[in-house]
């Protein structure tokens, strides 16, 4: 298994056949905007690789050593294998030397029912063991309830700081029509 930036096509690929399942609706941005990103430079696409075979990815938001995880994923079919854990430990060694690697995880303690609760907690738990740890900071964006957590190993930041690094990422990808009022702390 071996980490690639991937090309816009292949994001293309993913988008249409796995992202638009693999996240809510209310989580999912629209392609072009994550084309524009990228074309920006501040948008970057990793897939996890078997060969050819794109078997999970992760795309981040990347501002001046600075990085939020925005989507990560694993192929269904392929779950429960240990390549969710494979992806991010390739990730972090990836972004070796980086300021920090921050991303949102559903809040289980918000979840409505208790089978989100128990899906919820499971993702949650899944950071905790491949080197995140909770910041203690949870915010809501576009109504869902996240928690901030952040890579072991990577600059400490305080409340105030993760903030304001969360909302950058926002605002840099996001057109202002859609940042507006879309993150609540």
């Amino acid at each position: 298994m071996k980490l690639e930036i991937l090309s816009k096509e292949q994001v293309a690929a993913i988008y249409k056949e796995r992202l638009v399942v693999d996240f809510p609706k209310d989580e999912q941005k629209p392609l072009s905007v994550i084309h524009s990103a990228m074309d920006q430079g501040i948008y970057k696409c990793f897939g996890l690789m078997d060969g050819e075979k794109i078997v999970g990815y992760v795309f981040l938001v990347s501002l001046e050593g600075e990085y939020l995880v925005d989507y990560v994923a694993v192929n269904p079919a392929m779950r429960n294998q240990g390549l969710g854990g494979e992806l991010l430990r390739q990730l972090l060694l990836a972004l070796d030397g980086a300021n920090s690697l921050i991303l949102e995880v559903e809040d289980p303690d918000k979840a409505k029912t208790p089978e989100e609760r128990s899906l919820q907690t499971r993702r949650y738990e899944f950071y905790l063991r491949n080197h995140f740890y909770d910041t203690g900071v949870s915010v809501s964006c576009f109504g869902v309830p996240f928690r901030i957590l952040a890579a072991e190993n990577f600059a400490l930041h305080d409340r105030d700081e993760l903030l304001r690094l969360y909302h950058m990422h926002y605002r840099a990808v996001l057109p202002p029509t859609l940042y507006e009022g879309c993150i609540q702390e």
